[in-house]
């Protein structure tokens, strides 16, 4: 009998078994169980019978069983399936791929085919990730998966790095250094140092590996370093001996919300946990026990949600929900849209409310915010694929506004009930976050991870893969949203303000005449909605900026400074994952100028002010007087370098990153220094990140312009272009040159006298 956290579980494929790893304080344990997991097919029961007489003599097949099971959510009717049970854990989707095939792939319709199998293997033993369970010849579950305080499991943690050098690292590279915390390894020869780096982890026996691009770069290049020298079968970072040093999964460059978007591969352990910081989006925005605690009810293991995003997360937790209640869960998404007519869809395809700002500063404004709206709306209005258009409600009550379909009654959806429990959560961990009794940081990050979940359940809905997705959910989500921010438009216009801006799920509005307090109108929006609104913040004065493609107001430009000073900016440089640090620093020092000003009076006296800022800081970049490091642009690749038609800047660099012997893919960032940009020599133009020695010679013209295009960012509604700002800028070089060289004249003078 033994007692621990379960830190990791998956698939021995040699010896046909899973593997869960528990750990305490002092020790971690291995265990090795059997596991028979199975698939579902259905079809006529002719069709069934056929099959199944075709696939007796399968030698990959175990057994086969005809047994009866659920398979239309919200529908408690059992149909006759066929069970297949394969000889082998791993050979599932191989033997699924072959019968979807025979059955030209619309004959037959398949179950619980894709569910991960160490998902599948915790939750048939009635346990999860990261619980705390005893094993005695099986697991006894001593943990609560969706309690909010429980025990962290005791992880001891080690850092795995390559002492830092300038310049790219080739393949071919030997290996000089690597750092185990802060113990740094370098030993006579490149064999000697790994095998020494190896023997330091094992000796501390961390159950958690932290890297910074171990999966992009560090753990390819130590296998690739150690292949070399011979030594690969000796080179063991996790607990299991023999484990193989691919990638459990590929590279990949995938496009997302309209952008393209790099993952690298999975380069994950066997016993420990490999977490990559850098390309972790769940660790960048949420830290360990962010993925702690999204690994325990979503129960997928700690390494892979470090690896996952929210949308996996909050898709897995459905699929567990749907399990628990007995449904067959379908490999392929198998819900067609419902037909409509082009003035019908023009009706329903519309998405959020949106209205406009005017450009321009504003004085006294309050933002009011919706807190988790389309979540709240979902779980309000009972929202789920198999209750929108339900047929046991056709003379149901609760109806969609302007679209008319009608939602069950009868039954709660499986998307409200996922949500119910998350909404709450992430309510609690964000008030934990404000009190001063909790660790603020740490319930901050674990809320921020939820807040990824439930910003991502919408989207899912109408995901044409999503495996409870169905687009007359997203429809309806969307209307009640419309619906929902004009009652609290109405609301505000009614207690005495006018609303400046609005946006989906909040307000911004101002006092036209004596009105009551932006508190009581909060409330009154949550009574007269049912969906709760918050008092987001009073602002001093606000800024509402032009799109930079028309000249209608930016949804998401804006910036203002709140009662209490704090200041909130959106959309302009400053917010901008590109932007040099020098050009953040420039627009950062006109803010700090402005947001002293308490009333737009006071604004527009401080402009002269932030004007000045702008301009030391241009004289800094023309006296050379800037770190070339805070001056590099970072973006990221949207196509492979002989795509680009046109020499732009990022082709020079892409192709001064091949001379160097690396292939940038789409979706990943590079970052280069702007040289010369008149020059078409790809050499001169520009410089990669990883070839800067420090002292570069910057093109001085090309940063005075987007030094003028950020300070045009914050005062364009005041009559500042970036023409107009780019001719003064130009001036202070111009006089500062002139000035400079009358100095030297001078001073040569009086070295000849």
């Amino acid at each position: 009998m033994m007692s621990g956290h379960i830190l990791d579980s998956y698939v021995d494929s040699t010896k046909n078994m899973m593997i869960t790893w528990l750990i305490t304080k002092e020790k971690s344990y291995r265990i090795e169980d059997q596991f028979q997991p199975s698939f579902f097919v259905y079809s006529s029961k002719d069709n069934l019978f056929t099959l199944a007489s075709q696939l007796h003599e399968d030698p990959s097949i175990k057994h086969l069983n005809f047994t009866h099971a659920k398979l239309q959510l919200g529908s408690e009717k059992k149909y006759v399936v066929l069970e297949v049970i394969p000889k082998t854990i791993t050979s599932i989707s191989a033997l699924a791929e072959k019968i979807d095939a025979q059955g030209k792939y619309h004959t037959y319709t398949l179950y619980n085919v894709d569910i991960r199998l160490p998902t599948r293997y915790l939750q048939s033993n009635g346990v999860f990730s990261n619980a705390w369970v005893t094993w005695d010849k099986g697991f006894i579950l001593k943990d609560n998966q969706w309690s909010i305080d429980y025990d962290v499991p005791a992880f001891t943690i080690a850092h795995l790095s390559l002492k830092k050098k300038t310049g790219l690292i080739a393949w071919t590279d030997p290996l000089t250094h690597l750092v185990v915390d802060d113990t740094v390894i370098s030993e006579e020869n490149e064999a000697d140092t790994i095998l020494q780096a190896v023997r330091v982890i094992n000796k501390k026996d961390p159950d958690i590996i932290y890297t910074a691009e171990g999966d992009s770069f560090l753990f390819p290049y130590l296998y690739q370093r150690a292949k070399d020298c011979g030594i690969l079968h000796a080179v063991e970072f996790g607990r299991e001996k023999n484990h193989k040093k691919t990638p459990s999964k590929q590279a990949k460059s995938y496009f997302s919300y309209g952008q393209i978007v790099y993952r690298p591969a999975f380069y994950t352990l066997k016993g420990r946990v490999h977490i990559d910081t850098k390309s972790s989006f769940m660790y960048s925005e949420s830290r360990l026990r962010g993925i702690v605690d999204i690994s325990r009810c979503a129960n997928i293991p700690l390494q892979l949600q470090a690896r996952l995003g929210p949308g996996t997360a909050i898709s897995q937790i459905q699929v567990n929900n749907a399990m628990q209640k007995g449904y067959l869960i379908p490999w392929k998404k198998n819900m067609p849209e419902n037909c409509k007519t082009a003035k019908h869809l023009l009706l329903a395809d519309r998405g959020g409310l949106i209205l406009s700002p005017k450009t321009g500063l504003y004085d006294n404004v309050v933002e009011l915010d919706f807190a988790s709206l389309y979540p709240n709306i979902m779980l309000r209005f009972n929202i789920s694929p198999e209750t929108m258009l339900c047929d046991c409600c056709h003379d149901s009550s609760l109806t969609v506004p302007q679209l008319g379909y009608h939602i069950c009654t009868k039954k709660t959806g499986l998307l409200p009930e996922v949500l119910k429990p998350i909404i709450y959560r992430r309510f609690l961990y964000k008030a934990r976050s404000h009190n001063k009794k909790y660790d603020a940081q740490l319930y901050s990050d674990i809320q921020q991870a939820w807040k990824w979940l439930l910003i991502v359940c919408f989207g899912y809905t109408g995901y044409r893969n999503a495996r409870y997705g169905r687009i007359e959910c997203h429809e309806s989500i969307t209307a009640f949203a419309r619906d929902i921010l004009l009652k609290a438009l109405r609301v505000a216009e009614h207690a005495g303000y006018r609303v400046l801006h609005g946006i989906v799920d909040s307000l911004w509005i101002q006092a036209t005449s004596p009105s009551i307090d932006p508190q009581k109108i909060s409330r009154r929006i949550s009574e007269t909605t049912g969906i709760k609104m918050d008092v987001e913040g009073r602002y001093k004065w606000i800024v509402f900026l032009p799109s930079k493609q028309h000249d209608v107001g930016a949804l998401t430009r804006y910036y203002g400074v709140f009662d209490t000073g704090k200041m909130k900016v959106r959309g302009i440089e400053l917010r901008q994952r590109n932007t040099p640090e020098f050009l953040k620093e420039v627009q950062q020092s006109m803010l700090d100028v402005l947001c002293t000003a308490n009333t737009s009076q006071e604004f527009h006296g401080l402009i002269p002010q932030a004007l000045h800022a702008l301009c030391c800081c241009a004289l800094q970049l023309i006296n050379n007087d800037i770190n070339p490091y805070k001056l590099v642009f970072t973006t990221r690749i949207s196509k492979a370098v002989t795509e680009y038609k046109v020499n732009t800047l990022v082709k020079s660099a892409l192709l001064q990153m091949r001379d160097l012997g690396f292939n940038v893919q789409p979706g990943q960032s590079l970052s280069y220094l702007v040289l010369n940009e008149q020059t078409r020599e790809y050499k001169s133009r520009v410089k990669v990140l990883e070839s800067i020695t420090g002292d570069e010679q910057v093109d001085i013209e090309y940063y005075l312009r987007q030094m003028a295009q950020c300070a045009e960012s914050i005062l364009v509604p005041f009559g500042y272009t970036r023409e107009t700002l780019e001719i003064m800028l130009k001036e202070l070089k111009y006089t500062e040159v002139k000035n400079a060289s009358i100095l030297s004249r001078d001073r040569a003078v009086q070295t000849s006298l």
